[in-house]
């Protein structure tokens, strides 16, 4: 088809012929089937006149024999996709006895032609200033599942997440592609079978579908790289190795896997190699279980993750991303209330050695932009950080995420949106980022967008604390006290009662006029600082939801003098709006370089 060579914009959605995606006007992609797809994608170049219905099963599926109801599904699919009723015709028009239409207006009712440089810089040629900018990405997107075990006995899930890992962070050095993070390729592996249905939740053009199959202490690995939009197989294999050699495959897999793909060689520096990366085993599962625990947060975990870490350098002194990962662990910790001098001075140091090691870490220059931003307050020095790291490594979730959420404290709310999205769509079923996103939407006033956003995050992790918080906080500052106080309820419940989430359930609770229940809490981070680090920030907020401005500004310079993580948020969050207007507010926000009118946010 023509389509495969093209783009198109309509009210607000974007249809990509070469990935074969349709993005919805949240930049989210929409599941559609490759038949619907076809369809759509035929209509539209075909705009302008009614296509009879024996054309459409002529021309989608072609050479088959098909009934007319296959076509009447996959209209339905498509006016399901666009939100639109079975008798609506704002996109698709029937027209009885004779066909379907497009009459859908096209942005410049032009077509863009898809850049085959992703280093092009140019605008698009014909392109007008009142349609949104079509995001580039890399030309190809791919996903890696879990390797699926055939053998009997119990499953051994470290296994089937490392040939995955060890393909995803070879692959990921090509700058021409897009790899699927591993937490989403996780999860759809636990719950479809289908490698297809799989890839094509994920965004993805492309899928590797592997499984493995051990006996007599050798393992045969079947590996399979599949086209989404019609399941063919570009490239298959099977490898027969030792248990030992397992997870150095994936040179030789990747390096067929570019060479299907027609893509440039990949080239690693022979300072980013180490034994860590597969060849030593031992050393490789302990890092793999470090990070499994590092995507599950909670205090017990990032310590579990710390120790693998540290089993990890035993094993091989020299993996750089074991040191960079036990940076982000100790930068987790800090978020559930531990001392921010402390963690982040043992972060720091792990940096540090992660850099003597491998100057171009992507993950170790992630760490440093995070240590920048939430430690040391160099806004300048962490931009510089995370976008190096998404310079060397494009499919870097975690690097897009954290400029994301630095660019949208300093009140630079598109770009941030535009680096959250593209998290997204690295890693589409994270509750992290589909959550972290909502409350990007509503620091920049976009509440519709939140909306749907916190909802996606809900619906991927119902008690999701972090997503609770960002829809409790709508509900407060749309003046919803009842629904704020049972997301804020839950989530202090699912946070283990940390400190944020307890001061903003009492800011509810004044809000609602139960002040008595908000002192309760007040007392209750009181009595915790006698025996443990308390953020400030939580005491100030309540101090002024409470109109005890003295005290909040107070504790607002405690936390300045303690380098309290939360303090990056003084431009954007609403807690403070009734402090603004107070000198010693703007003297802390002027030294902070984060001086704003008004906050929009409970981030």
């Amino acid at each position: 088809m023509d389509g495969d060579r093209r783009q198109y914009e309509f009210s607000g959605y974007r249809l990509d012929g070469v990935s074969r995606e349709l993005f919805g006007r949240d930049r989210a992609p929409i599941m559609l089937s490759s038949k619907a797809l076809d369809v759509l994608l035929y209509l539209i170049e075909q705009r302008g006149r009614v296509v009879d219905k024996n054309e459409l099963l002529a021309a989608v599926w072609a050479g088959r024999v098909v009934e007319e109801n296959n076509l009447t599904q996959a209209i339905s699919a498509l006016r399901k996709a666009f939100g639109v009723g079975a008798g609506e015709h704002r996109y698709i028009v029937t027209v009885p006895g004779r066909g379907y239409r497009f009459v859908a207006e096209l942005a410049a009712d032009q077509f863009v032609e898809r850049r085959r440089s992703t280093d092009a810089k140019e605008p698009v040629a014909g392109a007008v200033s009142n349609v949104t900018p079509i995001r580039t990405h890399p030309p190809k997107a791919l996903a890696v599942l879990p390797f699926r075990s055939l053998s009997s006995g119990p499953r051994d899930e470290l296994f089937e997440l490392g040939l995955a890992e060890t393909l995803i962070t070879r692959l990921s050095h090509s700058r021409e592609l897009r790899v699927s993070a591993l937490a989403s390729s996780h999860h759809l592996g636990k719950e479809l079978q289908d490698p297809i249905m799989a890839g094509r939740q994920l965004g993805a053009a492309w899928v590797i579908d592997g499984s493995t199959q051990q006996a007599d202490g050798n393992v045969r690995v079947n590996v399979r790289l599949l086209s989404v939009a019609d399941g063919a197989a570009a490239y298959a294999d099977t490898f027969d190795v030792g248990t030992d050699h397992v997870f150095a495959l994936q040179d030789r897999i990747s390096t067929a896997v570019v060479g299907a793909l027609a893509l440039k060689p990949i080239v690693v520096p022979e300072r980013a190699c180490s034994p860590c990366d597969g060849d030593d085993p031992a050393a490789y599962r302990a890092y793999l279980r470090g990070y499994y625990l590092l995507q599950r947060p909670s205090e017990a975990n990032l310590h579990e993750a710390l120790s693998a870490f540290r089993r990890t350098l035993d094993l091989d002194t020299a993996c750089t991303r074991a040191y960079a990962s036990m940076a982000l662990a100790y930068r987790g910790l800090v978020h559930l209330d531990h001392e921010p001098d402390e963690m982040f001075g043992l972060a720091k140091a792990a940096v540090a050695q992660a850099l003597r090691l491998d100057p171009d870490s992507a993950e170790a220059l992630t760490a440093q932009g995070r240590i920048r931003e939430l430690h040391d307050w160099d806004w300048v020095g962490a931009e510089a950080s995370l976008k190096r790291a998404i310079e060397l490594n494009p499919s870097l979730m975690e690097a897009h995420l954290a400029l994301g959420h630095l660019l949208v404290s300093l009140g630079r709310f598109d770009e941030g949106i535009a680096q959250a999205r593209e998290a997204r769509a690295l890693d589409p079923l994270s509750p992290l980022v589909n959550a972290l996103l909502a409350g990007f939407h509503t620091a920049a006033r976009q509440p519709e967008a939140a909306v749907k956003q916190v909802q996606r995050a809900l619906d991927l992790k119902p008690d999701f604390w972090i997503a609770l918080h960002v829809r409790g906080g709508m509900a407060l500052d749309r003046g919803d006290i009842r629904a704020a106080l049972a997301d804020f309820h839950r989530a202090v419940e699912s946070s283990n009662r940390t400190s944020q989430m307890l001061a903003l359930y009492a800011i509810a609770c004044a809000s609602a006029g139960e002040r008595g229940q908000a002192r309760a809490v007040r007392d209750e981070l009181e009595t915790r600082r006698a025996t443990r680090y308390v953020p400030a920030t939580s005491l100030a907020a309540v101090a002024a939801a409470l109109g005890d401005t003295s005290m909040a500004l107070d504790e607002l310079e405690r936390a300045h003098r303690e380098h309290d993580i939360r303090m990056i948020f003084l431009k954007i969050d609403a807690s403070w709006n009734a402090l603004r207007a107070q000198p010693r507010f703007q003297a802390l926000a002027q030294r902070m370089g984060l001086v704003g009118e008004r906050g929009y946010s409970r981030l």
